[in-house]
């Protein structure tokens, strides 16, 4: 993102969809869960744009953590 704009605070559920690449089952199941926040704004349904991108951040170091098990046997 350039430095002039500016992260949504809120998205539409299909945009919160692509942006994190899940089908619909799987987004309810992690609103559910409550990996993703929603927001109702007139009666619509929208997904708060920080929950989006801790998720993504929460992937990120499950993966570290998968890996680095590995790499410190092996420097063992």
């Amino acid at each position: 993102m350039s430095q002039g704009e500016h992260k949504p605070l809120l998205v539409t559920v299909p945009s919160a969809r692509r942006i994190i690449d899940v089908g619909n089952t799987k987004f309810w199941e992690l609103v559910k869960r409550g990996a993703i926040e929603m927001a109702d704004v007139c009666d619509r349904k929208m997904v708060v744009y920080s929950s989006l991108e801790r998720l993504a951040a929460g992937s990120a170091n499950k993966t570290q953590r998968i890996t680095q098990p590995e790499t410190a046997h092996a420097a063992a």
